[in-house]
């Protein structure tokens, strides 16, 4: 029999019993049925113990099954992507802290391990690297390696060696972050990754916030898992307390409102603005008065910001939508600080009570304002050098006038305290070269991308300046960090793409996307001119 022209034989004849590829069942398929039923009894048998166990061990099993199925495309990937997807990694995963960590061992948690992986493969790497790392902000760095150096001579003088050390670990793995994300800055690819890492870290963070005002369940993590209050309506999410999450929120405030200037495409908008109404409905339950002013802060400085791009927002919506938001927010916030509500949740943010406490030297105003003339007294009684890292809080917390609270809630007053003038000096010399490099980028950079986060930095930056004084101890706040870190990769992103327009300039290569990116416009279908967007 001859086969026609038109037709091919099978390239895999049908094997005996009706199997066309012609495998028999082989022991490694048992083994995988086996092994299959074995987790599954032993997931069952930790989840009817404890449900915190049994998510672990799955955790762990999707890890170990992620590595078995990708073993052939990890082999071939380099040490230097690995160290890449991990350094972007990390941010998000310090935001997380202590919340992914293992019932049976909460100091191993995930930040931690990783953290370990990247400093372990990325000094082996860099031993064998020849070519520099891509990053063009050394000169704002500085500042902040001399605020460091500085804290390490504090140690000398500190009255209490371990606590000064201690001190300076929690620096060192903060200045860990800060280093992940302003790495993040070598490539574009790269800064968007770490954006989306820090969009899904916000959904989650905020996203709990849901189930712990819906159904109480509470992080490990959390104070009020623990304490005794009248506040059931508190959330707390991955943090501590309230305050560091009204911290959190009002950081991330600002890359939301400049969403509404940079994208009209709509699956954005609608993600923004639920991701604000997330954001609000966690706020309210947190009463942190500092950070409302830290948020209309960073509102008004909005409208700096953006007033010069009126001509090239060609959306009168968008006009409208984004003035109105500013306007609701403000007159929110102005009646937050004023209300005279009978509701507990809403009477906190009262700043009349505040003021009066003060005044009558009790509650939270008397508080603040003890903690503050302790804190300058401090530098004050040093001769300006500090107390040395880490020792304000103990001193504080002791003799016969403590007051129970051992934080000085104030981030300035905290680096004033411990690192005296010189600390405090380096510090905010440090904090204003970043305001200062992002202004400019921020107002012409070529690359929407780079612009967008330029903004959404400096005006974070400055809601800073107040909000700063909200979490108890903003030294191992992860948010700070990361928001430092950012500041560095928007400046040396768009440095090193100047370098590379200039390049292409020099060789003679047209650069027309560069170019019309520059002008601020693109085309519309509607004819007119329309905001470049954040991920164009």
């Amino acid at each position: 029999m001859t086969v026609s022209s038109g037709t091919r034989p099978p390239d895999h004849p049908a094997a005996p019993g009706g199997r066309a590829d012609g495998r028999r069942f082989s022991a490694a398929d048992a083994a995988l049925i086996g092994g299959g039923a074995v987790l599954t009894v032993l997931v069952a048998a930790a989840a009817t113990r404890s449900a915190p166990a049994a998510v672990a061990l799955l955790l762990a099993i999707s890890l170990v099954a992620v590595v078995a199925l990708g073993r052939e495309r990890l082999a071939r990937a380099s040490v230097g992507a690995v160290l890449t997807a991990l350094l972007v990694s990390l941010p998000v995963l310090a935001l997380l802290g202590p919340s992914f960590a293992l019932p049976a061992f909460p100091q191993a948690f995930l930040f931690r391990i990783v953290l370990a992986v990247v400093l372990y493969a990325g000094v082996c790497y860099l031993l064998v690297r020849r070519d520099p790392l891509p990053f063009a902000a050394k000169d704002l760095l500085l500042p902040a390696v001399l605020w460091f150096a500085w804290l390490l001579l504090g140690v000398v003088w500190s009255p209490d060696k371990l606590t000064a050390l201690n001190h300076i670990a929690i620096v060192v793995t903060m200045a860990a972050v800060l280093l992940a994300t302003a790495a993040a800055g070598g490539t574009r690819r790269r800064l968007v990754w770490f954006g989306a890492t820090m969009l899904l870290g916000y959904a989650f963070i905020v996203g709990f916030t849901i189930l712990e005002a819906r159904l109480g369940i509470r992080l490990p993590t959390s104070r009020l898992l623990t304490a005794v209050t009248s506040q059931t309506y508190a959330v707390t999410s991955v943090f501590h307390n309230q305050n560091d999450l009204a911290t959190y929120i009002v950081i991330c405030w600002p890359f939301m409102l400049c969403a509404l200037f940079f994208t009209r495409r709509l699956r954005w908008i609608a993600l923004t603005l639920l991701f604000m109404a997330m954001g609000a409905a966690a706020f309210v339950r947190t009463g942190s008065r500092s950070s409302l002013v830290a948020a209309g802060i960073s509102s008004l400085a909005a409208i700096v910001l953006f007033w010069h791009l009126g001509p090239r927002l060609s959306s009168r919506t968008g006009k409208v939508v984004m003035g109105l938001v500013i306007v609701v927010i403000l007159a929110a916030a102005g009646w937050l600080l004023f209300n005279n509500s009978s509701n507990d949740m809403l009477r906190q943010f009262r700043l009349e009570a505040l003021l009066s406490q003060a005044q009558a030297k009790k509650g939270s105003g008397a508080i603040r304002t003890s903690l503050t003339e302790r804190g300058l007294g401090l530098a004050g009684g040093t001769w300006l050098l500090g107390a040395g890292p880490g020792q304000a809080e103990g001193i504080i917390g002791s003799g016969t006038d403590a007051l129970g609270i051992t934080n000085l809630h104030n981030w300035w007053l905290e680096t004033y305290a411990n690192g005296g003038l010189v600390g405090f000096a380096l510090h905010f010399v440090f904090f204003v070269l970043l305001v200062v490099a992002l202004w400019p980028i921020a107002r012409s950079d070529p690359d929407p991308l780079t612009r967008y986060l330029a903004s959404g930095t400096w005006l974070a930056l400055l809601g800073w300046t107040i909000g700063s004084v909200g979490p108890s101890s903003s030294v191992s706040f992860a948010p700070m960090w990361i928001l430092y870190g950012l500041a560095l990769a928007v400046v040396s992103r768009s440095r090193l793409a100047a370098r590379e327009r200039a390049l292409t300039t020099a060789a003679g290569e047209p650069d027309d996307a560069a170019a019309d990116t520059a002008a601020g416009t693109r085309a519309d279908p509607g004819g007119g001119p329309t905001a470049p967007e954040p991920g164009a």
